[in-house]
Protein backbone atom coordinates (compact mmCIF):
# COMPACT_ATOMS: atom_id res chain seq x y z
CA UNK A 1 0.00 0.00 0.00
CA UNK A 2 1.43 3.35 -1.06
CA UNK A 3 3.79 5.19 -0.32
CA UNK A 4 5.64 1.13 1.75
CA UNK A 5 7.81 2.53 4.66
CA UNK A 6 7.73 5.20 6.51
CA UNK A 7 8.48 7.85 9.33
CA UNK A 8 11.48 5.65 11.21
CA UNK A 9 12.28 6.23 14.42
CA UNK A 10 15.21 4.31 16.23
CA UNK A 11 17.03 3.85 19.66
CA UNK A 12 20.06 2.81 21.02
CA UNK A 13 19.69 0.41 24.32
CA UNK A 14 21.69 1.79 27.31
CA UNK A 15 20.63 -0.54 30.06
CA UNK A 16 20.10 -3.92 30.36
CA UNK A 17 21.76 -7.04 29.12
CA UNK A 18 20.29 -6.03 25.35
CA UNK A 19 22.73 -2.88 25.56
CA UNK A 20 24.21 -1.38 22.16
CA UNK A 21 21.28 -2.91 20.24
CA UNK A 22 19.11 -0.70 18.11
CA UNK A 23 15.50 -0.78 18.03
CA UNK A 24 13.88 0.55 15.10
CA UNK A 25 10.25 1.25 14.06
CA UNK A 26 8.57 2.57 11.40
CA UNK A 27 5.20 3.46 9.93
CA UNK A 28 4.12 0.48 7.87
CA UNK A 29 1.80 0.91 5.09
CA UNK A 30 -0.86 -2.12 4.62
CA UNK A 31 -4.31 -3.08 3.92
CA UNK A 32 -4.64 -4.81 6.93
CA UNK A 33 -4.77 -3.26 10.24
CA UNK A 34 -1.60 -1.34 10.79
CA UNK A 35 1.15 -2.15 13.30
CA UNK A 36 4.36 -0.58 14.41
CA UNK A 37 6.63 -3.06 13.38
CA UNK A 38 9.76 -3.40 16.17
CA UNK A 39 13.10 -4.42 14.52
CA UNK A 40 16.68 -5.20 16.16
CA UNK A 41 20.07 -4.63 14.99
CA UNK A 42 22.82 -6.06 17.28
CA UNK A 43 25.77 -5.58 14.62
CA UNK A 44 25.38 -1.44 15.08
CA UNK A 45 22.96 -1.52 11.82
CA UNK A 46 24.51 -3.97 9.58
CA UNK A 47 21.75 -6.29 9.68
CA UNK A 48 18.02 -6.40 11.34
CA UNK A 49 15.22 -9.03 12.42
CA UNK A 50 11.45 -8.24 13.00
CA UNK A 51 11.47 -9.08 17.35
CA UNK A 52 7.74 -8.06 17.90
CA UNK A 53 5.31 -5.32 16.85
CA UNK A 54 2.66 -3.13 18.70
CA UNK A 55 -0.65 -3.38 18.25
CA UNK A 56 -4.02 -1.28 18.78
CA UNK A 57 -5.68 -4.00 20.72
CA UNK A 58 -7.96 -0.65 22.67
CA UNK A 59 -9.96 0.10 19.89
CA UNK A 60 -8.80 -2.32 17.37
CA UNK A 61 -8.36 0.67 14.57
CA UNK A 62 -4.43 0.22 14.08
CA UNK A 63 -1.05 1.88 14.53
CA UNK A 64 -1.04 3.67 11.63
CA UNK A 65 1.15 7.26 11.58
CA UNK A 66 4.04 8.60 13.31
CA UNK A 67 5.64 6.04 15.93
CA UNK A 68 8.51 6.98 18.21
CA UNK A 69 10.22 4.94 20.01
CA UNK A 70 11.82 5.79 23.47
CA UNK A 71 14.02 3.76 26.56
CA UNK A 72 13.83 5.46 29.73
CA UNK A 73 17.39 6.83 30.93
CA UNK A 74 16.27 6.94 34.93
CA UNK A 75 13.11 5.87 36.58
CA UNK A 76 9.62 7.57 36.01
CA UNK A 77 7.15 6.99 38.19
CA UNK A 78 7.26 3.15 39.17
CA UNK A 79 8.82 2.35 35.35
CA UNK A 80 12.64 1.27 35.79
CA UNK A 81 15.82 3.15 33.88
CA UNK A 82 15.68 1.02 30.54
CA UNK A 83 11.68 0.73 30.17
CA UNK A 84 10.90 0.79 26.27
CA UNK A 85 8.34 3.34 25.40
CA UNK A 86 6.37 3.70 21.92
CA UNK A 87 3.93 6.56 21.26
CA UNK A 88 2.01 6.91 17.93
CA UNK A 89 -1.22 7.76 16.31
CA UNK A 90 -4.42 5.32 16.73
CA UNK A 91 -6.16 6.10 13.54
CA UNK A 92 -9.04 3.74 11.96
CA UNK A 93 -9.43 2.91 8.21
CA UNK A 94 -11.31 5.65 7.37
CA UNK A 95 -9.68 8.36 8.93
CA UNK A 96 -12.86 9.57 10.86
CA UNK A 97 -10.94 9.90 14.09
CA UNK A 98 -7.12 10.24 15.47
CA UNK A 99 -5.63 9.13 19.16
CA UNK A 100 -2.02 9.72 20.47
CA UNK A 101 -1.46 6.43 22.62
CA UNK A 102 1.62 5.05 24.45
CA UNK A 103 2.69 1.89 24.66
CA UNK A 104 5.52 0.07 27.20
CA UNK A 105 7.91 -2.73 27.07
CA UNK A 106 9.57 -4.27 29.83
CA UNK A 107 10.81 -7.46 28.32
CA UNK A 108 13.50 -5.35 25.73
CA UNK A 109 11.05 -4.94 22.98
CA UNK A 110 9.80 -8.21 22.98
CA UNK A 111 5.87 -7.17 23.93
CA UNK A 112 4.34 -4.31 24.22
CA UNK A 113 1.39 -3.24 27.00
CA UNK A 114 -0.90 -0.10 26.39
CA UNK A 115 -0.90 2.61 29.27
CA UNK A 116 -2.68 5.41 28.02
CA UNK A 117 -4.17 7.98 25.47
CA UNK A 118 -2.10 11.17 25.54
CA UNK A 119 -5.00 13.01 23.47
CA UNK A 120 -7.31 12.89 21.11
CA UNK A 121 -8.51 14.90 17.88
CA UNK A 122 -10.90 14.42 15.20
CA UNK A 123 -10.22 13.75 11.54
CA UNK A 124 -6.91 12.69 10.37
CA UNK A 125 -6.52 14.69 7.78
CA UNK A 126 -5.82 18.35 6.41
CA UNK A 127 -9.01 20.21 6.13
CA UNK A 128 -8.87 23.97 6.48
CA UNK A 129 -12.59 24.15 6.37
CA UNK A 130 -12.99 21.51 9.19
CA UNK A 131 -14.29 22.68 12.63
CA UNK A 132 -12.15 22.38 15.32
CA UNK A 133 -13.32 19.70 17.21
CA UNK A 134 -13.01 17.72 14.14
CA UNK A 135 -9.47 18.68 13.75
CA UNK A 136 -6.47 16.19 14.17
CA UNK A 137 -3.43 15.91 16.18
CA UNK A 138 0.01 14.48 15.29
CA UNK A 139 3.42 13.33 15.66
CA UNK A 140 4.69 12.57 19.14
CA UNK A 141 8.07 12.95 20.77
CA UNK A 142 8.64 11.67 24.08
CA UNK A 143 11.67 13.07 26.27
CA UNK A 144 12.61 13.01 30.06
CA UNK A 145 13.17 15.87 31.98
CA UNK A 146 15.87 16.32 34.50
CA UNK A 147 13.83 16.10 37.19
CA UNK A 148 12.12 12.76 36.00
CA UNK A 149 9.08 13.57 34.24
CA UNK A 150 8.15 12.22 30.67
CA UNK A 151 7.43 14.75 28.51
CA UNK A 152 5.34 13.90 24.90
CA UNK A 153 5.85 16.84 22.52
CA UNK A 154 3.32 16.91 19.32
CA UNK A 155 1.28 18.84 16.72
CA UNK A 156 -2.02 19.88 17.18
CA UNK A 157 -4.64 21.41 14.90
CA UNK A 158 -7.68 22.08 17.27
CA UNK A 159 -7.78 25.74 17.98
CA UNK A 160 -7.72 26.90 14.19
CA UNK A 161 -10.99 28.61 14.13
CA UNK A 162 -11.05 29.50 18.11
CA UNK A 163 -7.91 31.26 17.96
CA UNK A 164 -6.26 31.23 14.48
CA UNK A 165 -3.56 28.60 14.43
CA UNK A 166 -3.88 27.05 11.91
CA UNK A 167 -1.23 23.99 13.70
CA UNK A 168 0.31 24.65 16.40
CA UNK A 169 3.19 22.57 18.59
CA UNK A 170 2.43 21.82 22.58
CA UNK A 171 3.37 19.26 24.87
CA UNK A 172 1.95 17.35 28.19
CA UNK A 173 3.92 16.13 30.87
CA UNK A 174 3.52 13.36 32.99
CA UNK A 175 4.81 12.50 36.39
CA UNK A 176 4.41 8.85 36.56
CA UNK A 177 5.75 7.31 33.58
CA UNK A 178 3.27 8.12 31.01
CA UNK A 179 -0.08 6.38 32.74
CA UNK A 180 -1.69 9.84 33.11
CA UNK A 181 -0.91 13.73 31.80
CA UNK A 182 -1.23 17.07 33.15
CA UNK A 183 -2.52 20.17 30.85
CA UNK A 184 -1.69 20.68 27.40
CA UNK A 185 0.57 23.68 26.93
CA UNK A 186 1.70 25.56 23.82
CA UNK A 187 4.69 25.90 22.71
CA UNK A 188 4.95 27.32 19.16
CA UNK A 189 2.14 28.84 17.37
CA UNK A 190 1.26 31.92 15.16
CA UNK A 191 -2.89 33.41 14.98
CA UNK A 192 -2.24 34.42 11.64
CA UNK A 193 -4.35 31.00 10.47
CA UNK A 194 -2.01 30.38 8.04
CA UNK A 195 1.37 29.32 9.15
CA UNK A 196 1.80 25.73 10.08
CA UNK A 197 4.62 24.81 12.54
CA UNK A 198 4.95 21.03 13.28
CA UNK A 199 7.16 17.87 13.92
CA UNK A 200 9.07 19.20 17.18
CA UNK A 201 12.28 16.89 17.90
CA UNK A 202 13.75 18.08 20.95
CA UNK A 203 17.48 17.30 21.69
CA UNK A 204 19.77 17.94 25.20
CA UNK A 205 22.86 20.24 24.22
CA UNK A 206 26.53 19.86 26.43
CA UNK A 207 25.22 23.57 27.98
CA UNK A 208 22.57 22.07 29.72
CA UNK A 209 20.25 23.97 27.30
CA UNK A 210 17.65 21.96 24.49
CA UNK A 211 17.27 22.38 21.24
CA UNK A 212 13.47 22.17 19.46
CA UNK A 213 13.25 21.53 15.78
CA UNK A 214 10.56 22.10 13.49
CA UNK A 215 9.17 22.59 10.14
CA UNK A 216 7.03 25.66 9.05
CA UNK A 217 4.78 24.58 6.52
CA UNK A 218 3.13 27.46 4.38
CA UNK A 219 6.45 29.16 4.23
CA UNK A 220 8.28 28.88 0.83
CA UNK A 221 9.98 25.65 0.72
CA UNK A 222 8.91 24.47 4.04
CA UNK A 223 12.11 25.98 6.10
CA UNK A 224 13.16 24.20 9.58
CA UNK A 225 13.82 26.50 12.29
CA UNK A 226 14.98 26.06 16.01
CA UNK A 227 14.71 27.48 19.17
CA UNK A 228 17.29 27.16 22.25
CA UNK A 229 15.66 26.85 25.91
CA UNK A 230 17.05 26.00 29.12
CA UNK A 231 13.84 24.02 30.35
CA UNK A 232 11.92 21.21 28.40
CA UNK A 233 8.81 22.78 29.72
CA UNK A 234 9.05 26.56 28.88
CA UNK A 235 10.27 27.47 25.31
CA UNK A 236 9.41 31.27 25.53
CA UNK A 237 7.15 33.35 23.76
CA UNK A 238 4.44 31.19 21.51
CA UNK A 239 4.48 33.85 18.21
CA UNK A 240 8.40 33.76 18.09
CA UNK A 241 9.10 31.96 14.71
CA UNK A 242 11.99 31.35 15.87
CA UNK A 243 15.92 30.97 14.41
CA UNK A 244 16.31 29.56 10.44
CA UNK A 245 18.51 26.59 10.42
CA UNK A 246 20.40 28.08 7.16
CA UNK A 247 23.70 28.54 5.59
CA UNK A 248 26.13 31.71 4.78
CA UNK A 249 24.53 31.61 1.46
CA UNK A 250 21.05 30.91 2.19
CA UNK A 251 21.07 27.39 1.95
CA UNK A 252 18.22 26.14 4.10
CA UNK A 253 16.81 22.40 4.55
CA UNK A 254 13.24 21.73 4.26
CA UNK A 255 10.36 20.00 6.03
CA UNK A 256 10.01 16.86 8.42
CA UNK A 257 13.08 17.61 10.72
CA UNK A 258 15.21 15.36 13.14
CA UNK A 259 18.15 16.83 14.83
CA UNK A 260 20.86 15.36 17.08
CA UNK A 261 24.27 16.34 18.93
CA UNK A 262 27.54 14.24 18.44
CA UNK A 263 30.62 15.40 20.77
CA UNK A 264 32.84 15.63 18.07
CA UNK A 265 33.71 18.88 16.11
CA UNK A 266 35.12 21.37 18.66
CA UNK A 267 34.57 21.78 22.46
CA UNK A 268 30.88 22.38 21.96
CA UNK A 269 30.60 19.37 19.74
CA UNK A 270 27.89 19.55 16.53
CA UNK A 271 24.11 19.61 16.30
CA UNK A 272 23.01 17.50 13.15
CA UNK A 273 19.94 18.28 11.45
CA UNK A 274 17.84 16.57 8.82
CA UNK A 275 15.17 17.34 6.73
CA UNK A 276 13.41 15.85 3.89
CA UNK A 277 14.77 17.32 0.63
CA UNK A 278 17.96 18.06 -0.99
CA UNK A 279 20.01 14.90 0.54
CA UNK A 280 22.04 17.17 2.76
CA UNK A 281 22.77 17.49 6.55
CA UNK A 282 23.10 20.63 8.36
CA UNK A 283 25.44 21.14 11.35
CA UNK A 284 26.13 23.71 13.31
CA UNK A 285 29.43 23.43 16.30
CA UNK A 286 28.20 26.64 18.21
CA UNK A 287 25.46 25.78 20.55
CA UNK A 288 23.33 26.82 17.51
CA UNK A 289 24.73 30.71 17.04
CA UNK A 290 25.87 32.45 13.62
CA UNK A 291 25.14 29.89 9.97
CA UNK A 292 24.99 26.37 9.52
CA UNK A 293 27.17 24.43 6.88
CA UNK A 294 25.94 21.94 4.38
CA UNK A 295 27.01 18.42 4.11
CA UNK A 296 26.00 15.64 2.06
CA UNK A 297 23.59 13.09 3.30
CA UNK A 298 24.43 9.54 4.89
CA UNK A 299 21.37 8.08 2.21
CA UNK A 300 21.57 9.79 -0.99
CA UNK A 301 17.67 10.14 -2.42
CA UNK A 302 15.89 11.47 -5.34
CA UNK A 303 14.51 13.75 -4.64
CA UNK A 304 12.08 14.08 -7.62
CA UNK A 305 9.49 10.97 -5.28
CA UNK A 306 7.62 12.99 -3.01
CA UNK A 307 7.93 10.68 -0.44
CA UNK A 308 11.65 9.92 -0.25
CA UNK A 309 13.82 11.17 3.05
CA UNK A 310 10.12 11.88 4.83
CA UNK A 311 10.74 12.33 8.22
CA UNK A 312 14.35 10.26 8.50
CA UNK A 313 15.88 10.23 11.56
CA UNK A 314 19.47 10.59 12.75
CA UNK A 315 20.87 9.08 16.12
CA UNK A 316 24.31 9.09 17.45
CA UNK A 317 25.58 5.03 18.76
CA UNK A 318 29.03 3.15 19.55
CA UNK A 319 29.12 5.96 22.43
CA UNK A 320 29.11 8.78 20.01
CA UNK A 321 31.79 7.51 17.72
CA UNK A 322 29.39 7.05 15.05
CA UNK A 323 26.26 7.72 13.28
CA UNK A 324 23.22 6.52 12.33
CA UNK A 325 20.75 7.43 9.69
CA UNK A 326 17.27 5.61 8.46
CA UNK A 327 15.96 7.07 5.52
CA UNK A 328 12.46 6.18 3.19
CA UNK A 329 14.16 5.68 -0.38
CA UNK A 330 12.30 5.36 -3.41
CA UNK A 331 11.45 1.59 -4.74
CA UNK A 332 9.31 2.50 -7.64
CA UNK A 333 7.19 5.78 -7.89
CA UNK A 334 4.78 5.15 -5.37
CA UNK A 335 7.10 3.38 -3.02
CA UNK A 336 9.49 3.55 -0.27
CA UNK A 337 11.72 1.59 1.89
CA UNK A 338 14.09 2.12 4.61
CA UNK A 339 17.88 2.51 4.51
CA UNK A 340 20.04 2.04 7.21
CA UNK A 341 23.53 3.66 6.67
CA UNK A 342 25.75 4.15 9.64
CA UNK A 343 29.23 5.85 9.33
CA UNK A 344 32.31 6.75 10.99
CA UNK A 345 32.56 10.35 12.88
CA UNK A 346 35.88 12.00 12.31
CA UNK A 347 36.86 15.89 13.22
CA UNK A 348 38.13 17.72 9.91
CA UNK A 349 41.38 19.04 10.33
Amino acid sequence: RKPGAMYPRCVEIKHGGNKGALLATFECYTHSQPVFPIYESTDQGESWRKISEVRDNEKNFGCRFQPHIFELPVKCGNLEAGTLLCAGNIIPDDFSSCYLHIYKSTDMGRSWEFMSEIISGGEARVDPEQKDEMRPVWEPFLAVTPEGKLICYYSDERYAKSRGYNQMLAHKVSEDGGYSWGDEKIDVAFPDGRLRPGMPIVEKLPNGKYIMVYEIVNQDGVPVYFRISDSMEDWGEADFIGNPVRTADGGYISGTPYVAWVPYGGENGTILVTGRGFSRVFANSNIGNGFWEEMDALADIDNTIGSTGYSQCVLPISDGRQILNICPRQMSEDLCYLEAVVADIYERV
